[in-house]
């Protein structure tokens, strides 16, 4: 048994990729084959931030575990991501060993992850619910993972939930959210669905504006507006705008927005969509009743105004008796504050760090 680099050949990248599917059920598996890919041959259009190294532990060619380390030139931390292995722990030491004294080669101080390869890409480790079927854009993993990078010395950096929320019912208090709605359409603020007509240039102010607000994220990499619009060209596509929010100020600049999506869990995780699956997409896309909170900001100077998106969103969600999950919230932030109903379960996540020399 050896920790080594891939080798960046045809069949040992295809090996490379393929070793999730010996680990989880079609259902289960979230990791984007193509992204990757193009992440090991550096062809990715966030390539040219970073350097990435693929490795893996093998015994007699079969693979045990597998990873990649990513370097960014002016960062002191070690990023680790597409971390999988088998639920063997000489396996994960050496697979962790290798990365720790790859990241000391290259003059980090900290390792840090999962993270895959890039802020934008995905980062986060499942720690609870491991029957529940991933939801659209959530990261699933097994749960030993937790264990093998514990044992191996990393620390609980931070932790995020997603809350999972029963319909909206008349149970529910919404006043506050409602004063903030009523407060700020009396000075003159639009809360409204994007138009068709005008999807593109709201998305590109949604770009912008994701890029001003999320830079207080732990792991934020600032990317280029083009870079932006090309990863994520394809939401455009699988949303169904009444159910995105989007406020403008009085002078008709975005103040705020709130985009939600069908749970499509892992429909496009597939590798080609077949007819099947692009019924099922259309069919998800106009009647579901499951949604996926994916994002969420408001402009400097503009306080309050997220719970007046929360409540236009809501009120769109009772109309059809929504269940919502509101996802990724980092643990102590306000925005765990907002409530789409009652919750009734709540998946856990951790991001982790350790500290080498």
């Amino acid at each position: 048994m050896k920790a080594e680099y891939l080798l960046i050949e045809e069949t040992e990248i295809q090996n490379f990729l393929s070793f999730p599917d010996t680990l989880y059920r079609p259902e289960f598996r979230t990791e984007n084959k193509k992204e990757l890919a193009q992440i090991i041959r550096g062809e990715h259009p966030l390539s040219h931030y970073f350097q990435a190294i693929p490795f893996l532990v093998e015994e007699h060619g079969r693979i045990l575990a597998r990873a990649v380390l990513t370097f960014y030139p002016e960062d002191s931390t070690a990023y680790l991501g597409y971390f999988e292995s088998l639920d063997n722990d000489e396996a994960a030491r050496l697979l962790l060993d290798f990365a720790e004294k790859e990241s000391l080669d290259h003059g980090k101080k900290k390792i840090a992850g999962p993270l895959n390869a890039s802020f934008w890409l995905g980062y986060r480790l499942k720690v609870n619910h491991f029957n529940r079927r991933p939801y659209f854009s959530e990261l699933y993993h097994l749960d030993y993972y937790e264990k093998l990078w514990e044992k191996n010395g990393f620390d609980r950096e931070a932790t995020y939930y997603s809350n999972h929320y029963n319909p909206v019912d008349g149970q529910m208090d919404r006043n506050k959210y409602l004063k903030r709605y009523k407060q700020f359409k009396g000075q003159g603020y639009q809360i409204v669905s994007p138009a068709g007509k005008t999807l593109n240039q709201d998305f590109l102010a949604v770009a912008e504006l994701i890029q001003d607000r999320f830079q207080t994220f732990p792991v934020f990499k600032t990317i280029q507006i083009d870079e932006f619009l090309q990863l994520f060209s394809d939401l455009k596509a699988i949303l169904n705008r009444k159910y995105v929010k989007i406020a403008y100020s009085p002078n008709g600049e975005l103040a705020g927005f709130l985009i939600s999506v069908p749970d499509y869990s892992t429909l496009f995780n597939q590798e080609k969509l077949n007819l099947r699956a692009i019924v099922q997409f259309l069919f998800k896309k106009y009647t579901s009743r499951e949604y996926i909170i994916l994002y969420m900001a408001v402009k400097e100077g503009h306080e309050g105004l997220g719970s007046a998106l929360v409540y236009s969103l809501m009120e769109e969600y009772n109309k059809r008796k929504i269940k919502a999950t509101s996802s990724y919230i980092h643990e102590g932030k306000v925005s765990g504050g907002y409530a789409f109903g009652s919750v009734y379960e709540q998946s856990e996540y951790a991001y982790y760090s350790k500290r080498i020399k």
